[in-house]
């Protein structure tokens, strides 16, 4: 979010006296990028694909003990503080304690005049700010002239310290904005079909109970009476508790203009905060509801799925691959069944779907959550309809082509029943219980009327935009590195 700019990064005057920092124990980025711990499990080798991004760091700061308050010319009042974590090369800020009165602001600047914000009384508790650059960041909270400064709650309760460089990834796989070589953007030949499906995908951050805070990616789903209730699918092995549920930061539309090269790449179309659905283990699924709407001018859209357990002759995968835009890959041979190949969730019969080897693109860390999808000319008419969530597997990238490993996916159908409402599907996704066991996906916006003119030839414009942007060389051809400065903005 960057709405109007902070008082720090505004005209000299205006930004007033230096602000005091709180200075947090360092950490060694490159020896952290190295010891990378990466969740193995004994079944095949397989891995979870979540990739940890972060080390959290516990604090207590608010404006009544830490920083500094200012009285502005205009009455208004002006309170500082400034974070800083020497080695990080980015940080994630958590306020557990967040009601602002009305007409407050709250901004996160990071390195290079980069910001988050305002943040205002119409955001819920808790507050995730979105990752910001650099390895100090100064909070800036501003209250209308006549406020008191007892009524604003603020709490400052946890400084993730980024380790990944977020906003300059080096080129090798393993770090954001790099994912390996045989990976295929979306909008190249082979993601064509799925340009709506494209837009369900979110790539999003959060801070897991063990402090530390992971990539994976999530699907916005729609329901049976498609009323486009905010449903966002994710795997229950990346993020399962309400806390962790309540930190997500998603990110939508993050992808290339470009098949063979990252450009018109946006950052900005992000939102913070969920509640906790449903969520199961075995089957690895994590459903959860956002804590507010998606803008409108985003253009979402709310996927279908398929809960009937019959496999397709082949399968599609939409994901971020180590935090990348949006990729595609495919395999040309059916999904079988099998138990759960990462091993969470105890006993697991029948809980997922194999799939692999791939002929184009690959998974990664941080596609974990992701959706499989049946191909869209499948023969059964089920085509574009997701049928799976990543768990994670063997497979990656072999140089420029993919490897012969595999990956295991959630069954949509494994999660479509369980004992209670909180262990399952179906109540949240067919809350009439009607038994549809298959539905088609829906745009997050229905179709724009003339009375909402700029909505839609913005929408227009987007979609046209879609049609024509595949029209890069080379199917699987290696993005080039993004000139960091381009990525976040």
């Amino acid at each position: 979010r960057q709405g109007e700019p902070p008082y720090g990064i505004g005209p000299a005057a205006k930004r007033g006296v230096p602000a005091p920092t709180v200075t947090l124990p360092g950490i060694d980025a490159p020896a952290l990028r190295l010891a990378d711990p990466t969740d193995r499990s004994a079944i095949g080798g397989a891995r979870a694909k979540r990739l940890a991004i972060a080390l959290g760091n516990p604090v207590n700061l608010d404006p009544a003990q830490e920083g500094r308050w200012q009285v502005l010319e205009d009455g208004s009042l002006l309170w500082r503080l400034r974070i800083q974590v020497p080695g990080a090369t980015d940080l994630h800020l958590g306020f557990d304690r967040y009601a602002l009165t009305q007409g407050a602001s709250l901004w996160v600047i990071g390195a290079n005049d980069y910001y988050e914000g305002p943040y205002t009384a119409d955001d819920p508790a808790p507050l995730w700010v979105p990752v910001v650059p650099g390895d100090t960041a100064m909070i800036e909270l501003h209250l209308p002239a006549g406020s008191t400064i007892e009524r604003t709650l603020l709490t400052l309760t946890d400084v993730g310290a980024g380790y990944r460089d977020l906003f300059n990834a080096a080129p090798r796989i393993g770090n954001p904005g790099a994912s390996g070589a045989c990976n295929v953007n979306v909008v190249c030949p082979l993601g064509q079909p799925y340009t709506a499906e494209e837009r369900a995908l979110a790539y999003y951050e959060f801070r897991a109970d063990n402090g530390t805070t992971y990539i994976c990616t999530a699907t916005l789903l729609s329901d049976v009476p498609a009323d486009r209730k905010n449903y966002v699918l994710t795997a229950a092995h990346c993020m399962s508790t309400a806390s962790e549920v309540a930190t997500m930061r998603l990110y939508w539309n993050y992808q290339s203009t470009n098949c063979a090269i990252n450009t018109g790449i946006s950052f900005t179309q992000n939102q913070t905060g969920a509640a906790l659905r449903a969520t199961r283990a075995d089957a690895d699924f994590t459903l959860v509801e956002l804590n507010q709407n998606p803008d409108p001018s985003w253009n979402l859209f709310h996927a279908g799925w398929d809960a009937s357990g019959v496999a397709p002759s082949g399968s599609i995968g939409l994901h971020h691959p180590s935090g990348d835009v949006a990729k595609v890959n495919h395999s040309p041979v059916a999904p079988r069944t099998i138990n759960n190949c990462i091993g969470t969730g105890g006993v697991s019969t029948g809980t997922h779907w194999y799939t692999g080897p791939y002929d184009e693109g690959t998974t990664e860390g941080g596609s974990s959550g992701s959706g499989l999808w049946i191909p869209a000319d499948d023969a059964g008419g089920r085509g574009r309809r997701l049928i799976g969530v990543l768990s994670g597997g063997t497979a990656m990238c072999f140089g420029s082509v993919p490897d012969d490993g595999f990956d295991c996916y959630g069954k949509f159908s494994a999660g479509w029943n369980g004992p209670t409402a909180a262990s399952r599907l179906r109540d949240w996704l067919d809350p009439a219980a009607t038994n549809t066991l298959s539905i088609p996906g829906v745009d997050h916006v229905a179709a724009p009327t003339s009375s909402d003119p700029v909505l839609a030839t913005r929408i227009a414009a987007e979609n046209q935009a879609r049609q024509l942007r595949g029209q890069g060389q080379g199917i699987g051809a290696h993005p080039a590195p993004v000139n960091p400065n381009l990525r976040r903005q």
